[in-house]
C-alpha cells in the first residue's frame, strides 16, 4: 500500500519546475474527452443568458432582470432617462442656436 502524505506547496512547485507528474499515473473507469468537456460547457453557457459582456453593459442602463419573468423587455433606470433627456436638451439647444442663429455677412 502507498503511503498517504499531505502535498505541500513545495511539492508543487518542485514538480512544475521539473515538468513532473505531482502524483502516480491513474487511471480512470470513464475517460472524458476534450470535446465532451467543450460540448458540456458550451450547453451550460448556453443556458446561462444573464453572462456576457452585452449583458453587463445593459446592466448599466437597464434595470435588472426579473429571474421569474425572463422574456419581459427591462425598463430603463431613472439615472439613464434623466441623463438621456438633459443630453436630448443640450443637443436640441445646441442646434436650435446655431441653425437659427443670423446669418452675418462680412463685407471685405
Amino acid at each position: 500500500m502507498t503511503e498517504e502524505r499531505q502535498i505541500t506547496t513545495e511539492d508543487v512547485l518542485e514538480a512544475v519546475r521539473k515538468w513532473q507528474p505531482l502524483c502516480a499515473e491513474l487511471t480512470v473507469d470513464n475517460p472524458v474527452t476534450v470535446n465532451e468537456i467543450l460540448g458540456a460547457f458550451e450547453a451550460k453557457m448556453e443556458q446561462r443568458p444573464d453572462l456576457g459582456v452585452v449583458n453587463r453593459a445593459l446592466n448599466v442602463f437597464l434595470e435588472p432582470r426579473n429571474p421569474f419573468e425572463p422574456e419581459r423587455k427591462r425598463k430603463p433606470k431613472m439615472e439613464t432617462v434623466l441623463f438621456g433627456m438633459l443630453f436630448a436638451l443640450v443637443v436640441t439647444a445646441f442646434l436650435f442656436f446655431n441653425l437659427a442663429a443670423p446669418r452675418v455677412q462680412v463685407y471685405p
